[in-house]
């Protein structure tokens, strides 16, 4: 995985996957995803609305980068 990756939006990396769709559309696609693995469902409890570099590395080993 790239060691420069950013932080996101949850909405902003989920348009990222899902560009061809509303962007509240994409986040609750991509909010479905994570609740399908129960390594990543952690992260659609989280209390604000920026995943970390840390937290998107993850996402991208776990779904592909979009």
């Amino acid at each position: 995985m790239s060691q420069n990756t950013r932080s996101f939006g949850r909405t902003e990396l989920a348009q990222c996957y899902f560009p061809n769709i509303q962007p509240q559309s994409a986040w609750l696609k991509l909010k479905s995803l994570l609740q399908e693995d129960p390594d990543l469902q952690p992260l659609t409890q989280l209390r604000r609305r920026t995943f970390l570099p840390c937290e998107v590395n993850k996402i991208y080993q776990r779904l592909g980068q979009p």
